[in-house]
């Protein structure tokens, strides 16, 4: 208790963060939010008043209650008032025909089309413009102007902004909650004839100053001739430039438990600090030295996210181990729980929708995870050789980064590394020295010579790096796909860990026994689920654009009709189907020919049935019958004309392979003769259960 009395900001932050996410999930009303915060800092003043009474031991605590309250009223305050989409002056509350639009970041390149996130400041009122809020995402007809956009350039574009769609597939990656998170709500696509420069960027700005060292930096690498990977890797690693990256090399690090060295975070910021700090040890021996080493650390850590082109991530791990600074340059000891508080409290009162950021959460856990777990697990074995000592160190530094981050890892991405351990024995200390090489270059790019021989260096660590995780990828049962885990079993799962390694370090029964207690708790939420799902049967004909995609489930099986194309587009699979897949734990499925049978189900060409529905697959190889034909379902797939002359269902089902002109016939007919239909692609996937 009186450790946890030591940690003030900390415990501040439970407040804090509570305030935030009953205002985000809960959508209070603005005026109670207000009533509450009246009211609290009414009682506070109260308390605070009657301070000599409450400072009788008994009565300490209602200060404290008071504190609490007013903070969580606070923060649902700010958090209601974040979000600018219901403001009167955001460009969606508004008719227009024309905006202005200022680029909140250099164009991005993509296969067919360059995306940019914009601000918009203005839009057209009858005759004249207005000022606005609020901002969006445009995507641009890729052309040679589009391609030279900067940040701070603005453009007069054509109005007609539509919200970002909800997603289509269950378990599908929800890209709207996403971008809203960031206070975006909307999106349109302009062709070259729907935008115009009204004026280039100019003045100084310190975001445009940063992207123009970003892109100079990478213009220094590739005159250095690095090969594709090498310059996509190092650029990603040493920069957070991310274009480069094909998507196998994005699983290859993601497989093998290296992905976090592709996005400049904490961990890069970390090296910088852990270096930087190295090598100013002499200020510590000298009278305000800790001050004047601080001051140069803050720099560097700031000078380091500037060249990366600030962003968030960096941000966020720039003010995290800016706070760890100070904290540490303090002449009275500090704690590190209290900092990392102090960091988290900064964030989020600026951005209360940033604790729903996946990067924040595991930044974050991965801190906390090192500075609690590390020393624990360090102690446990001692070595007076140095090469085992730090072999050692690196080994306990990952495994509680990974213990502190890998029930989030599965709550979010339903995966897990198995061999990270391994992974990150190679790419922690290559990183570390590809970090520091890279840095080393760019600071003597101009010199000549010597700049050729430091890039010969970093293209031989990259090498080795690439080689490492493309290694430890190739293992068999390299990673477990397919986890699917709930948010409740994810706290039960770091109360266990919490609880469970502390309590076997010391030895300590009575916690083993309580994380012994949640793990059965944990096992049975598994097993109901397992049991619960053992016998669920449904079809459901998912929105793949483009695309036919049909699974049948029955128990853990499934039946799956689709095109070779999509089956082994792991991309398309991961991101419509399988995450549906493995929240219902689909483990087994079958691509199925045109004729198939097995328990429950039978296919013969166009004819399906399933249980003892009768399914119609009427798609360009179905002929019409001659006799009449009746069925429960029929699914249209790709542009057939559709003629019920001697054919009828109970309801048609349009996938996403029909264009749009030909589904506006289909659905003409269904009018004419009085059949439900369902449009997919509109209406999101289809599913239909046998237990309703």
């Amino acid at each position: 208790m009186n450790y946890w009395n030591q940690l003030p900001l900390f415990r501040l932050l439970i407040p804090l963060i509570s305030g935030v996410l009953c205002s985000i999930f809960f959508s209070v009303n603005k005026e109670i939010i207000v009533l509450f915060l009246t009211f609290f800092f009414l009682l506070f003043s109260l308390v605070f008043v009657l301070k000599k009474s409450t400072n009788k031991y008994r009565n300490r605590w209602m200060f404290g209650f008071s504190v609490y309250l007013l903070l969580f009223a606070f923060s649902m305050f700010v958090t209601s008032n974040y979000q600018s989409i219901d403001k009167e002056n955001h460009f969606a509350q508004k008719q227009s025909n024309y905006c202005i639009i200022k680029l909140l970041e250099d164009a991005i390149k993509k296969d067919k089309s360059v995306k940019i996130k914009v601000q918009i400041i203005a839009i057209n009122d009858s005759s004249s413009f207005t000022n606005t809020i609020g901002n969006a995402i445009v995507y641009l007809e890729k052309d040679s102007s589009s391609l030279k956009l900067k940040y701070g350039d603005k453009l007069i574009v054509k109005s007609a902004w539509k919200e970002i769609d909800k997603p289509t597939n269950p378990a599908q990656f929800d890209y709207k909650k996403y971008l809203s998170n960031s206070d975006i709500f909307h999106q349109q696509y302009l062709s070259k004839s729907h935008w115009k420069m009204f004026e280039k960027q100019k003045g100084f700005s310190v975001r445009a100053t940063a992207f123009l060292w970003q892109k100079h930096l990478l213009d220094v690498l590739k005159s250095h001739q690095f090969k594709q990977q090498e310059l996509a890797v190092s650029s990603a690693l040493l920069l957070g430039y991310k274009d480069m990256l094909d998507r196998d090399t994005i699983l290859t690090y993601s497989s093998s438990g290296a992905m976090h060295v592709l996005a400049v975070s904490g961990l890069h910021v970390g090296i910088i600090y852990l270096v930087i700090s190295s090598l100013l040890f002499f200020f510590d021996k000298i009278k305000y030295g800790n001050y004047i080493k601080a001051f140069l650390l803050i720099i560097a850590l700031w000078a380091y996210a500037f060249l990366t082109g600030l962003s968030p991530s960096v941000l966020r791990a720039a003010t995290m181990f800016s706070f760890v600074t100070i904290g540490t340059s303090l002449k009275r000891q500090t704690n590190i729980y209290n900092t990392l508080a102090a960091s988290a409290f900064v964030l989020i009162l600026y951005n209360p929708y940033i604790i729903l950021k996946v990067g924040f959460q595991l930044s974050y856990f991965a801190v906390l995870g090192i500075v609690y777990l590390q020393p624990k697990l360090y102690n446990l074995y001692r070595t007076s050789n140095w090469l085992l000592d730090k072999i050692w160190a690196i080994t306990t530094v990952s495994i509680a980064a990974q213990l502190a981050t890998f029930p989030l890892g599965m709550y979010y991405f339903h995966q897990f590394p198995n061999y990270f351990l391994l992974s990150n024995l190679f790419v922690i200390p290559l990183a570390t020295f590809i970090i520091n090489g890279g840095i080393l270059l760019f600071l003597i790019s101009a010199i000549p010579i010597i700049p050729q021989y430091i890039a010969w260096v970093v293209n031989k660590m990259l090498l080795f790096l690439n080689f490492s995780v493309e290694w430890v990828d190739s293992l068999p049962f390299s990673l477990t796909l397919g986890i699917s885990i709930s948010a409740l079993e994810t706290l039960l799962i770091y109360g266990i860990i919490l609880l469970m390694i502390p309590s076997i370090i010391n030895r300590n029964w009575k916690g083993i026994k309580v994380a012994l207690l949640l793990s059965v708790l944990l096992i049975s939420f598994q097993i109901y689920e397992k049991v619960t799902l053992q016998n669920q049967q449904y079809f459901i004909v998912y929105d793949v654009k483009g695309e036919r995609a049909i699974d049948f489930v029955d128990g853990d099986k499934n039946y799956f009709i689709t095109s070779e194309n999509l089956a082994n587009d792991q991309s398309k699979m991961r991101f419509h189907i399988m995450h549906y897949r493995w929240e219902r734990r689909v483990k087994k499925s079958t691509l199925i020919p045109k004729i198939f049978e097995a328990n429950n189900y039978f296919r013969d060409g166009n004819f399906v049935q399933y249980f003892d529905k009768e399914i119609l697959l009427w798609d360009k190889d179905f002929r019409q019958p001659i006799t009449p034909l009746a069925f429960d379902y029929i699914i249209v797939s790709s542009n057939v004309n559709v003629d019920f002359k001697n054919i009828k269902c109970n309801q048609l089902i349009i996938d996403s392979s029909v264009s749009y002109y030909k589904k506006e016939q289909i659905k003409k007919e269904c009018l004419k003769w009085d059949i439900p239909f369902y449009d997919v692609s509109t209406e999101g996937a289809f599913i239909f259960s046998f237990y309703q």
